[in-house]
């Protein structure tokens, strides 16, 4: 491969990895969207769907830290997987990463559209016509686009500021909200409802995709600086500083939330099209209520450059490896890895129309949502065994951080899937049928590989060839 398709090493600095992991989790979106959405399922105990969902994610960032320590590239887990288990689960692993980050770019505008701001302008008696939802997600993907074939210094200079101002924002609000409340008992949106632990769960689905974003940074670790003197170290600390500051923030705000607007009262929280925006506006006035809605629609509009960013540059690692068409691993002017960026960009945007149309905004945000959770357990049950076999490989196996916390990982979220999809509840039940269908095709296209370049898919490991393959032994 020529100089010129290589990625622009030296570039993204370790605020500036943070900063891509925080965009790509989107706070304050999470807050006026996934919250939203997870309160119709967990009500009162939302704030306890968040926290378990913080808490396993967490857990799953072990896996994450330990492997970033031997490979930083473009792959980012499709590199991980390869070390650990081999090329084909790499493959797949490779691809459900990019399905759950594009499924997830493509439903966050159509709620957006479709129910958050035709829910804050409708207090306001201004209706906005139907096809609204399809204007947002043309925005929303159509700048995500732009930017990325812009390169990675103007994509990171646009999210570096707008992360830390949604952190600092959430915290102090939720923490103004809750004080102003001084709810009378303070521990009970941290129970088990009555009611059973099914809620709970259908709230962590919500919970942890609002947290998908966390390993986002791992394909910009080729374009990190100070890559080979941090061994793959900085990409690791990013997810563990990114992800706590994401988890205290998001907790905090679906607690604040929850007691802001009533726990006897949270039957109805979902119901209004922007519950967030309501008790914003109440404890905070209306400066409160603006500058959620003006973060809520950057950090959208950050969360789709993030997810693109990187899913193109794993798809670009792919095509490096020449299991794809040698186009994918071109990059343009600005060190873009320009196909890979406009083709995902166009099939974010066909999902989301695709899905707004046939089973409108809401429930089209609901099915996406949970799709995506599909596709991450699918990933991080893949990663969680790569940890394990590598570890052991290496001969430095650690009983929990290398095998422990991988197996209680996997099995919480597992349970979670579970409650996903039984008993069924419309329009959940759509998404094991979305999944199955894009993983049939996926393993579909391995077998062909294995077919027709059984030599390239044998060496696959979505390192750069002009670089060493990172290594080390650690303490």
């Amino acid at each position: 491969m020529s100089q010129h398709n290589h990625l622009q090493t030296e570039s993204v600095g370790f605020w500036g990895l943070v900063s891509q992991s925080i965009s790509g989790m989107a706070p304050t979106c999470d807050v006026v969207a996934f919250m939203t959405a997870g309160a119709a399922f967990a009500l009162a105990a939302l704030p306890l769907s968040y926290l378990l969902a913080f808490l396993v994610m967490f857990i799953e960032v072990n896996t994450i830290y330990h492997l970033s320590k031997h490979r930083t590239s473009a792959g980012g887990y499709y590199s991980y997987v390869a070390a650990g288990i081999g090329p084909k689960s790499a493959v797949f692993t490779a691809f459900m990463v990019i399905f759950y980050q594009i499924v997830s770019v493509a439903g966050i505008p159509v709620y957006i559209g479709g129910v958050f701001l035709p829910g804050i302008l409708t207090q306001l008696h201004i209706t906005l016509p139907p096809w609204f939802w399809i204007a947002t997600v043309i925005f929303f993907i159509g700048v995500p686009l732009a930017l990325g074939l812009a390169g990675i210094r103007p994509t990171i200079r646009f999210i570096a500021l707008s992360s830390l101002i949604e952190i600092v924002f959430l915290i102090i609000s939720s923490i103004l909200i809750i004080v102003h409340v001084h709810p009378s008992a303070p521990f009970v949106p941290f129970e088990i409802p009555n009611r059973g632990i099914q809620g709970v769960a259908l709230g962590m689905i919500f919970g942890i995709t609002s947290f998908i974003g966390v390993g986002s940074h791992t394909p910009l670790g080729e374009e990190a600086k100070n890559r080979r003197n941090n061994r793959g170290r900085i990409v690791g600390r990013a997810a563990l500083i990114s992800l706590s500051l994401v988890g205290a923030a998001l907790t905090l705000s679906a607690y604040a939330l929850t007691v802001g607007w009533g726990i006897q009262n949270m039957a109805t929280f979902a119901t209004n099209g922007a519950p967030g925006v309501v008790v914003f506006e109440h404890y905070l006035g209306p400066v409160g209520a603006i500058a959620l809605v003006i973060l809520a629609l950057n950090s959208a509009l950050a969360d789709g450059i993030a997810l693109i960013t990187s899913s193109a540059r794993i798809l670009y690692a792919i095509g490096r490896d020449e299991l794809m068409h040698a186009s994918f691993a071109q990059v343009n002017g600005r060190s873009a890895p320009r196909i890979a960026v406009i083709l995902l960009s166009l099939l974010a945007f066909t999902i989301a129309i695709v899905s707004g149309l046939l089973l409108g905004p809401s429930n089209a945000f609901n099915m996406l949502t949970t799709a995506v959770l599909f596709g991450l357990v699918a990933a991080h049950t893949l990663l969680n065994i790569s940890v394990m076999r590598l570890y052991h490989k290496l001969k430095t196996l650690h009983l929990i951080r290398h095998f422990v916390l991988p197996i209680l990982s996997t099995l919480i979220l597992f349970i979670v899937l579970y409650y996903s999809i039984w008993p069924p509840v419309y329009p959940l039940w759509i998404s094991p049928l979305v999944f199955l269908a894009v993983g049939i095709s996926v393993n579909w296209y391995i077998l062909r590989l294995r077919r027709k370049k059984p030599d390239k898919l044998k060496i696959a490991d979505g390192l750069p060839h002009h670089m060493e393959n990172l290594m080390d032994e650690f303490a």
